[in-house]
Order: structure tokens, then sequence, then C-alpha cells
């Protein structure tokens, strides 16, 4: 018996101790496990901080149409059309609808106190263009124009130059142009171009037949009496009434008849 007690205790302790042994083995296999775990060998760079930055937008682009070109503080001369006029010809009118009332400045205003040199009333002249040497104003039929007159032409268009200065048939103060050929006749705008038509004796074509001289740097602007905005500009192919300053307008100047 006593030999059966000493083997029995020799037996646990021995299992005791394998037990212990795996115990223990088992324990730091899941220690080293853990530690590689927590702590890679490799362990991957750290991402750069995002840096997020708004698009810069691009220039505005302009859709409306450019601005018109601003106009020259100093002499401006409109285009002048050289063609003389011909046979049956007459200036288209112009696309400013007519009005038949009178500006609501008054005339008087803006009149010139007195009437340029050559421009005297009851004289038969010619109306010369001083940056145009050669040129006078003419007619042909009711269509005015400019074109080249000399003495060498024939008498009938010689005397389509001439006009008999008259006082203002709308205001005695400034001048009516009575053809020379053609008593009775007169140098008035309708529709904004200048025409030759008979005199009826109605206000509006006294009116219109009626303009106030104005010294400008290349002669003499001739001024709508019922538009004093508005002066005789040689352009389009006749002569028309433009919105124009007068320094800006043709100028005019009294000839020799032919």
């Amino acid at each position: 018996m006593p030999e059966n007690a000493g083997r029995e205790t020799s037996s646990r302790a021995l299992l005791v101790l394998a037990v212990t042994t795996v115990l223990a083995v088992l324990g730091f296999a899941t220690a080293v496990t853990i530690l590689q775990a927590g702590s890679p060998s490799s362990p991957n760079p750290p991402a750069p901080p995002l840096n997020w930055a708004m698009p810069t937008p691009s220039p505005a682009v302009s859709i409306l149409p450019a601005p018109s070109a601003a106009l020259p503080t100093g002499s401006y001369q409109p285009p002048i059309d050289t063609r003389p006029v011909r046979d049956g010809a007459r200036p288209q009118p112009g696309t400013t609808a007519r009005h038949s009332a009178p500006a609501s400045r008054s005339a008087a205003a803006v009149r010139t106190s007195s009437t340029p040199p050559g421009l005297v009333v009851g004289t038969t002249i010619g109306l010369g263009l001083p940056i145009m040497p050669g040129y006078r104003v003419r007619y042909r039929d009711s269509a005015v124009g400019v074109g080249v007159i000399t003495a060498a032409d024939a008498p009938a268009d010689r005397m389509d130059a001439r006009f008999v200065t008259r006082a203002g048939r709308a205001d005695a103060g400034c001048l009516s142009f009575e053809s020379a050929g053609r008593p009775g006749y007169f140098l008035r705008h309708r529709d904004f171009v200048l025409r030759l038509e008979q005199a009826t004796g109605a206000p509006l074509f006294d009116r219109d037949a009626t303009f106030c001289p104005v010294a400008n740097g290349d002669g003499t602007a001739l001024r709508s009496v019922n538009y004093p905005d508005r002066h005789l500009v040689v352009a389009g192919g006749g002569i028309q009434l433009a919105a124009v300053p007068a320094r800006w307008a043709t100028g005019f100047q009294a000839l020799a008849p032919l």
C-alpha cells in the first residue's frame, strides 16, 4: 500500500508540471501574437492632409454689344458724296419719321445776330462748298445735290445752280433760297431731305424753307428754323437735314453766279 501511494503522488506531480508547461507555452504564444498585431513591423506612412482649394472662376465674358465710338471733340466733317446729281435722280428720304411740330426750343434763342458776309438778301448767288472747290449746290427737277459747275457748262446747267437770297419766309432774321431759273420755287426740307419745291404759302412750307446761317470753321452752316438742332449736311447722294452741331455741319459760301 505505501508503494502505491508514492506512485500516485509522483504521477500527479508530473501531470501538474505538464499542464503548467502547456499553459505557459500557450500564454507566451498569445502574448507574442498580441504584440505583433499591435506593433506592425512596417507601418504605413501617414496620409498627407487633404488640401481642398476652390477653383478660380474664369473672368466674366460680356455679351453686350460694344459701345459706339465717342464722337470726336475737334472738327468733324460728315462724309460727302461728290457725285453730281443725275437727270431724274432723287435722293431717298431719311429714315427718321417726319414731324410737323416745331422743336420745343425757341429758334430765336440760337439764331445768329447777323447774316455772314456774302449772304445778302436780294442777291443772286451760287452756293459753293469751301472744302470742295468747283462744286456748287444745284438741282435736277426737285432733287437737290452738289455737282461741278463751270462757265463752260450749258446755260441750263449753270442756271440750275443759281439762287436768289430772300428774307426767311418764316423768320425775317434768317434766309430762304429761291431758284433763279424757276421763280416761286424754294429750297426746302421734307422728310429731312433738301428739295426744290414750289411755295404753297402754308406755314409748314415756310418753316421748311427757312434756314438760319451759322458761321463754322468751313464756311457757313445752315440751320433749320423749325428744327434748331439740325443743319444741312452733304451726304448720301444729296443734302440732308442732320442732327449735328453747326461745327460738324457742311459749310457753304456765297459765290458769284455763273
